[in-house]
Protein backbone atom coordinates (compact mmCIF):
# COMPACT_ATOMS: atom_id res chain seq x y z
CA UNK A 1 0.00 0.00 0.00
CA UNK A 2 1.43 3.39 -1.35
CA UNK A 3 2.35 5.80 1.80
CA UNK A 4 0.26 8.82 1.99
CA UNK A 5 1.60 12.46 1.70
CA UNK A 6 4.61 13.26 4.32
CA UNK A 7 3.66 16.57 6.19
CA UNK A 8 7.68 16.81 6.08
CA UNK A 9 10.24 14.82 4.49
CA UNK A 10 11.38 11.85 6.10
CA UNK A 11 15.10 12.97 6.32
CA UNK A 12 14.14 16.32 7.93
CA UNK A 13 12.35 14.10 10.13
CA UNK A 14 15.08 11.40 10.23
CA UNK A 15 17.63 14.89 11.48
CA UNK A 16 14.91 15.85 13.63
CA UNK A 17 14.95 12.81 15.57
CA UNK A 18 18.68 12.43 15.60
CA UNK A 19 18.77 16.20 17.01
CA UNK A 20 15.97 15.16 19.67
CA UNK A 21 17.15 11.49 21.23
CA UNK A 22 20.71 13.87 21.94
CA UNK A 23 18.50 16.61 23.77
CA UNK A 24 16.71 14.20 25.79
CA UNK A 25 19.82 12.44 26.79
CA UNK A 26 21.71 15.32 27.75
CA UNK A 27 18.53 17.96 29.11
CA UNK A 28 18.13 17.48 33.11
CA UNK A 29 15.07 19.57 32.52
CA UNK A 30 11.66 17.77 32.21
CA UNK A 31 9.57 20.07 31.26
CA UNK A 32 11.73 21.29 27.98
CA UNK A 33 12.26 17.10 27.42
CA UNK A 34 8.65 16.85 27.03
CA UNK A 35 7.74 20.50 25.42
CA UNK A 36 10.43 18.51 22.63
CA UNK A 37 8.71 15.27 22.52
CA UNK A 38 5.12 16.71 22.56
CA UNK A 39 6.45 18.71 19.09
CA UNK A 40 7.66 15.40 17.74
CA UNK A 41 5.08 13.30 18.21
CA UNK A 42 3.18 15.97 15.99
CA UNK A 43 5.35 15.50 13.75
CA UNK A 44 5.05 11.73 13.75
CA UNK A 45 1.34 11.60 13.86
CA UNK A 46 1.06 13.85 11.02
CA UNK A 47 3.49 11.43 9.16
CA UNK A 48 1.52 8.69 9.83
CA UNK A 49 1.64 7.58 12.91
CA UNK A 50 -1.77 6.38 14.21
CA UNK A 51 -3.10 7.06 18.12
CA UNK A 52 -3.47 3.25 18.12
CA UNK A 53 -0.10 2.61 17.73
CA UNK A 54 1.60 5.14 19.47
CA UNK A 55 -0.29 3.93 22.57
CA UNK A 56 1.36 0.54 22.20
CA UNK A 57 4.20 2.05 21.27
CA UNK A 58 4.15 3.50 24.75
CA UNK A 59 3.50 0.72 26.95
CA UNK A 60 6.22 -1.23 24.99
CA UNK A 61 8.80 1.91 26.15
CA UNK A 62 7.30 1.89 29.35
CA UNK A 63 8.06 -2.09 30.13
CA UNK A 64 11.56 -1.64 29.36
CA UNK A 65 12.06 1.12 31.10
CA UNK A 66 10.53 0.20 34.14
CA UNK A 67 12.57 -3.04 33.94
CA UNK A 68 15.64 -1.24 34.06
CA UNK A 69 14.01 0.73 37.14
CA UNK A 70 13.40 -2.88 39.37
CA UNK A 71 16.70 -3.57 38.68
CA UNK A 72 18.20 -0.88 39.82
CA UNK A 73 15.99 -0.19 42.68
CA UNK A 74 16.70 -3.90 43.51
CA UNK A 75 20.26 -3.89 42.88
CA UNK A 76 21.56 -0.41 44.00
CA UNK A 77 25.49 0.55 43.92
CA UNK A 78 27.17 1.14 47.00
CA UNK A 79 27.17 4.54 47.15
CA UNK A 80 23.30 5.08 46.61
CA UNK A 81 23.14 2.53 49.75
CA UNK A 82 22.63 5.10 52.40
CA UNK A 83 20.16 7.67 53.43
CA UNK A 84 16.73 7.07 54.17
CA UNK A 85 14.22 4.19 52.67
CA UNK A 86 11.15 4.00 51.18
CA UNK A 87 8.64 1.42 52.69
CA UNK A 88 6.89 -0.76 50.46
CA UNK A 89 4.88 -4.18 51.26
CA UNK A 90 7.13 -5.11 53.76
CA UNK A 91 10.04 -3.97 52.07
CA UNK A 92 12.75 -1.62 51.98
CA UNK A 93 14.42 0.48 49.62
CA UNK A 94 16.83 3.26 49.81
CA UNK A 95 15.56 6.58 49.19
CA UNK A 96 18.95 7.69 46.94
CA UNK A 97 18.66 4.48 44.58
CA UNK A 98 14.72 5.03 44.01
CA UNK A 99 15.36 8.55 43.13
CA UNK A 100 18.44 8.15 40.91
CA UNK A 101 16.37 5.02 39.03
CA UNK A 102 13.24 6.75 38.78
CA UNK A 103 15.01 9.49 36.62
CA UNK A 104 16.68 6.79 34.84
CA UNK A 105 13.74 5.14 34.29
CA UNK A 106 12.11 8.53 32.83
CA UNK A 107 15.03 9.65 30.58
CA UNK A 108 15.00 5.93 29.17
CA UNK A 109 11.41 6.05 28.60
CA UNK A 110 11.45 9.46 26.91
CA UNK A 111 14.25 8.18 24.77
CA UNK A 112 13.01 4.60 23.91
CA UNK A 113 9.35 6.31 22.96
CA UNK A 114 10.60 8.49 20.53
CA UNK A 115 12.93 6.13 18.95
CA UNK A 116 10.33 3.70 18.56
CA UNK A 117 7.67 6.24 17.55
CA UNK A 118 10.44 7.55 14.72
CA UNK A 119 10.50 3.49 13.16
CA UNK A 120 7.39 3.78 12.30
CA UNK A 121 7.02 7.79 11.13
CA UNK A 122 9.87 7.89 8.77
CA UNK A 123 10.24 6.04 5.80
CA UNK A 124 13.83 5.16 5.33
CA UNK A 125 13.54 4.12 2.28
CA UNK A 126 12.79 7.35 1.10
CA UNK A 127 15.46 8.69 3.35
CA UNK A 128 18.28 5.93 1.44
CA UNK A 129 17.12 7.36 -2.10
CA UNK A 130 17.45 10.56 -1.07
CA UNK A 131 21.11 10.37 -0.13
CA UNK A 132 21.86 8.12 -3.04
CA UNK A 133 20.36 10.98 -5.74
CA UNK A 134 21.30 14.36 -3.23
CA UNK A 135 23.83 13.64 -0.91
CA UNK A 136 26.60 11.70 -3.16
CA UNK A 137 25.71 8.09 -1.18
CA UNK A 138 27.29 5.06 -3.26
CA UNK A 139 24.55 2.88 -5.16
CA UNK A 140 27.23 -0.08 -3.53
CA UNK A 141 26.21 0.89 -0.13
CA UNK A 142 22.37 2.32 -0.66
CA UNK A 143 20.95 -0.64 -2.38
CA UNK A 144 22.23 -3.33 -0.17
CA UNK A 145 20.68 -1.24 3.08
CA UNK A 146 17.39 -0.95 0.90
CA UNK A 147 17.97 -5.14 0.65
CA UNK A 148 18.26 -5.45 4.42
CA UNK A 149 15.73 -3.00 5.02
CA UNK A 150 13.10 -4.56 3.02
CA UNK A 151 14.15 -8.42 4.20
CA UNK A 152 13.26 -7.23 7.60
CA UNK A 153 9.45 -6.88 6.31
CA UNK A 154 9.30 -10.12 4.59
CA UNK A 155 10.94 -12.31 7.37
CA UNK A 156 8.04 -10.50 9.69
CA UNK A 157 5.69 -11.91 6.87
CA UNK A 158 7.20 -15.27 6.38
CA UNK A 159 7.50 -15.49 10.31
CA UNK A 160 3.74 -14.99 10.82
CA UNK A 161 3.18 -17.56 8.08
CA UNK A 162 4.77 -20.05 9.66
CA UNK A 163 3.70 -19.52 12.81
CA UNK A 164 -0.20 -19.92 11.62
CA UNK A 165 0.85 -23.29 9.91
CA UNK A 166 2.14 -24.94 13.08
CA UNK A 167 -0.93 -23.31 14.89
CA UNK A 168 -3.22 -25.40 12.55
CA UNK A 169 -1.28 -28.39 12.84
CA UNK A 170 -1.45 -28.11 16.35
CA UNK A 171 1.80 -28.28 17.42
CA UNK A 172 3.27 -29.09 20.50
CA UNK A 173 5.36 -26.48 22.03
CA UNK A 174 8.29 -28.23 22.33
CA UNK A 175 8.56 -28.53 18.10
CA UNK A 176 7.71 -24.61 17.66
CA UNK A 177 11.40 -24.17 18.59
CA UNK A 178 11.93 -25.92 14.95
CA UNK A 179 10.16 -22.99 13.22
CA UNK A 180 13.57 -20.84 13.32
CA UNK A 181 15.23 -23.34 10.74
CA UNK A 182 12.52 -22.86 7.90
CA UNK A 183 13.26 -19.32 9.11
CA UNK A 184 16.71 -19.23 8.77
CA UNK A 185 16.39 -20.91 5.33
CA UNK A 186 14.10 -18.29 3.66
CA UNK A 187 16.61 -15.46 4.81
CA UNK A 188 19.67 -17.27 2.99
CA UNK A 189 17.45 -17.37 0.35
CA UNK A 190 16.44 -14.26 0.12
CA UNK A 191 19.96 -12.59 0.45
CA UNK A 192 20.71 -14.80 -2.40
CA UNK A 193 17.82 -13.94 -4.81
CA UNK A 194 18.60 -10.42 -3.42
CA UNK A 195 22.39 -10.06 -4.15
CA UNK A 196 21.63 -11.74 -7.60
CA UNK A 197 19.01 -9.25 -8.28
CA UNK A 198 21.80 -6.44 -7.94
CA UNK A 199 24.48 -8.49 -9.98
CA UNK A 200 21.76 -8.76 -12.70
CA UNK A 201 20.45 -5.00 -13.16
CA UNK A 202 24.04 -3.42 -13.51
CA UNK A 203 24.12 -0.92 -11.12
CA UNK A 204 26.58 1.35 -11.26
CA UNK A 205 27.03 5.44 -10.82
CA UNK A 206 25.03 6.48 -13.90
CA UNK A 207 21.57 5.17 -12.96
CA UNK A 208 18.77 7.29 -13.52
CA UNK A 209 15.67 7.44 -11.21
CA UNK A 210 11.88 8.35 -11.83
CA UNK A 211 11.50 10.04 -9.18
CA UNK A 212 13.65 12.87 -7.39
CA UNK A 213 12.91 12.72 -3.86
CA UNK A 214 13.34 16.49 -3.62
CA UNK A 215 12.86 18.70 -0.41
CA UNK A 216 10.10 21.18 -0.96
CA UNK A 217 9.97 24.87 0.70
CA UNK A 218 7.43 23.91 2.91
CA UNK A 219 9.93 20.81 4.06
CA UNK A 220 12.75 23.63 4.27
CA UNK A 221 10.42 26.09 6.23
CA UNK A 222 9.32 23.34 9.04
CA UNK A 223 12.80 22.36 9.56
CA UNK A 224 13.76 26.56 10.15
CA UNK A 225 10.54 26.54 12.55
CA UNK A 226 11.87 23.42 14.52
CA UNK A 227 15.30 24.65 14.71
CA UNK A 228 13.90 27.73 15.90
CA UNK A 229 11.81 26.01 18.86
CA UNK A 230 14.89 23.40 19.73
CA UNK A 231 17.55 26.34 20.47
CA UNK A 232 15.13 27.98 22.56
CA UNK A 233 14.49 25.08 24.36
CA UNK A 234 18.40 24.56 24.64
CA UNK A 235 18.58 27.74 25.84
CA UNK A 236 15.42 27.76 28.64
CA UNK A 237 17.18 24.28 29.80
CA UNK A 238 20.36 26.46 30.10
CA UNK A 239 19.07 29.05 32.08
CA UNK A 240 16.89 26.96 34.45
CA UNK A 241 19.81 25.01 35.18
CA UNK A 242 21.57 27.92 36.54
Amino acid sequence: MERQREYIHSWYVFIMTAASLLFLLLNKNLVTSAALISLMLFLYTKNGLAFKKLFKIFLYAFLFSFTFFLLAVLNPSRDLQSGGFYHFMNMSFYKSSVDKAFMTMLKLLMVSFVSICSSSAIDYTKVILHLIVHKGLKLIWGYPFLLAMNSITLLRDEYERIKLNAHLRQLPLKDKIFLFFPLLVFAIRHSQRGALSLVTRGLNDKKTFYFSYDLTWLDKKRLFLFWVFYFGLVVASQMTLR
